[in-house]
């Protein structure tokens, strides 16, 4: 077997660097160069760590949906924030907001299910994620088909939903 040369293993390294960042792989990319410098690996670091944080928020999201908890979810709406219900009901602002979801969780009768279908995540400031959800009340013979988008932005350190817009249809019409 030929010994690789030093040029012949830069070419490889810058070809699979290359390969990382057209795939968007940034730390594969790092890895394959030898190492991000400093700025950039913290940068990455800071990356990585809003993205979790995002996570979290998002799970905290659905999971304070599905127990009815006003106080958490609320925790979560910045004061700007915006709600657009499917039939075009509008309520501006955290405290309208607040007051629509302590009533709707108020009520033991309806489940609401989600699933992710997008999520864009812009750095450390902006994200958006899309979910497929199954909202039924079958108390009230309710069951729809949801897609919910949610806005977020980041503020002092946390993933705050700035706009919750939902839209769908009747399942039994």
């Amino acid at each position: 077997m030929p010994a690789i040369t030093r040029r012949d293993h830069r070419r490889r390294t810058a070809v699979i660097a290359a390969a990382c960042l057209a795939l968007g792989i940034p730390g594969a990319a790092a890895a394959a160069t030898g190492g991000a410098t400093s700025a950039q690996g913290a940068g990455t670091d800071r990356t990585a760590r809003c993205a979790r944080d995002l996570d979290r928020a998002e799970r905290q999201y659905v999971r304070t949906t599905e127990r009815r908890d006003a106080d958490g979810f609320n925790a979560l709406l910045d004061p700007d924030v915006t709600l657009v219900l499917r039939q075009g009901e509008v309520y501006d602002g955290k405290a309208e907001f607040a007051a629509f979801i302590e009533e709707f969780f108020a009520d033991p009768t309806w489940t609401q299910t989600f699933a992710v279908r997008k999520k864009v995540v812009k750095g450390c400031s902006a994200a958006f994620v899309l979910y497929d959800s199954r909202f039924r009340d079958p108390g009230d013979g309710v069951d729809l088909q949801l897609v919910i988008g949610l806005s977020f932005v980041r503020r002092d350190g946390r993933w705050l939903v700035l706009h919750n817009q939902d839209s769908g249809r009747p399942l039994n019409p």
